[in-house]
């Protein structure tokens, strides 16, 4: 963000051959110490650390030995003065020495001392300055894709003021069909399940590699259509994995599968007699019928349930639990949780010639993840907002689709097309 600064660490997978040996991984970094099994490491992991010199030490011990020596000779390459990073939308991987930049991308530089380029250089990079992060400073540049005949000789300025060789643009790979459920801090796609084909789009000439973490190639390209430009993933394989693929030898975007909670909900579960249920669906008892029985919620962590002990009024905590006993008022908001109405809401006045179509979408069946998605609407957009949602997800026309409004451009939209898409998988 433009306020704050958080480098990652990215700590790569073990082979899982590796994984039924004896080890463990120690971060040590400006922000305390953090220790991984061995059966931590199936999965890459990122380390929030401080920037400073060193940037971390890592220690290993038993089979991590090697994972340790890699991950401390990338750590090696930060240093005090202009670490270069990809300056993407979101976040940016760390340029080091031996790569060589290229004209017309982005970058950000960060420092321990400020860096002053010279007025015209200044001017042909669009230099600037982003703030000061602690002691750290942070600047933000775009090489330039030309120069004018009369700036010829900034090039090689550009390349001595850097450091660094330049070369040309290369051919970008960019994932269209189907997208991620969402994309780590280091740029790493993440799909809750292996898709079975992945639809690419190549900006340019270059033969296009897939690579598996542990070194053997786990897909075949295909080309799709008659343009170049298109190509296709298949023969991807079951289960969590991750890879690479590459233009040229050039890494361009990792991808992982693995389970995804976010996807399945576990949620916060209801209990009141011999009935069980989860807050993000309705309650099997009449909102009217609830005042008149005692109602626990199990939280599942302490601290969830101490967070919503503080949200209530009236509820007893008790560890992992909340109750009310017979009687008391039985309203819970648990945010993206769910929540318990134990009062009938009046419905708020909707337009006119929208009333019959929102009260047959609010009336009609609400799985989990639908249930958990307009939630988050309601309390963005209001009820009108969370009825309009329901009725798209019923009815996913081009007609419904407008009536969502400024919800189209909000950032629920991505999960308003997942529960869409789970929904018709599910056939619901």
């Amino acid at each position: 963000g433009r306020t704050s600064l958080t480098l990652w660490l990215r700590i790569p997978p073990v082979d899982a051959v590796d994984v039924t040996g004896v080890g463990r991984l120690e971060v040590q970094s400006g922000l305390g110490r953090r220790t991984y099994a061995l059966n931590d490491l199936r999965v890459a992991r990122l380390v929030p650390v401080a920037p400073q010199v060193p940037l971390a030490v890592i220690a290993g011990f038993g089979c991590t030995l090697p994972l340790a020596a890699h991950v401390a000779g990338q750590i090696s390459a930060f240093a005090a003065d202009r670490n270069l990073f990809y300056a993407e939308e979101k976040g940016g991987r760390f340029v080091f020495g031996d790569e060589p930049l290229e004209w017309g991308a982005r970058y950000r530089l960060l420092s321990a001392v400020e860096v002053m380029p010279p007025l015209d250089l200044g001017l042909a990079l669009d230099w600037e300055p982003e703030g000061k992060f602690g002691s750290w400073f942070c600047y933000e540049m775009a090489l330039p894709a030309t120069f004018a005949a009369s700036k010829s000789h900034l090039w090689a300025t550009i390349a001595a003021f850097l450091g660094r060789r330049i070369r040309r643009g290369r051919s970008r790979i960019y994932v269209v069909d189907p997208l991620p459920h969402h994309v780590e801090v280091d740029g790493t796609y993440v799909y809750p399940k292996p898709p079975e084909s992945l639809l690419l789009r190549r900006s340019g000439a270059g033969a296009v590699d897939v690579t598996g973490s542990s070194g053997a190639a786990v897909a075949h390209v295909v080309a799709d259509g008659d343009s170049d430009e298109w190509v296709r993933l298949e023969g991807l394989s079951g289960g969590a994995q991750e890879f690479t693929v590459a233009v040229d030898g050039d890494e361009q975007v990792i991808i992982r599968t693995e389970e995804c909670a976010l996807f399945r909900p576990g949620g916060i579960t209801a209990g009141a007699d011999d009935l069980r249920w989860s807050l993000l669906t309705d309650s099997p008892l009449p909102s009217s019928e609830l005042v008149g029985h005692g109602i626990e919620i199990d939280c599942g962590s302490a601290r969830i349930a101490a967070h919503l002990a503080r949200l209530n009024d009236g509820w007893v905590l008790e560890e992992t639990e909340l109750s009310s006993p017979v009687g008391s008022p039985k309203v819970l908001y648990a945010g993206s949780f769910g929540e318990l109405r134990g009062v009938a809401q009046a419905p708020l006045q909707e337009p006119e010639g929208e009333v019959d179509e929102i009260a047959k979408a609010r009336q009609a069946p609400t799985s989990a993840s639908r249930r958990w998605i307009e939630q988050l609407v309601a309390r963005d957009f209001g009820v009108d907002g969370a009825g309009r949602v329901r009725r798209y997800l019923l009815d996913p026309t081009r007609a419904n689709l407008y009536l969502l409004g400024p919800i189209v451009m909000s950032r629920l939209m991505p999960y308003i097309h997942a529960a869409q898409h789970q929904g018709q998988m599910e056939g619901d």
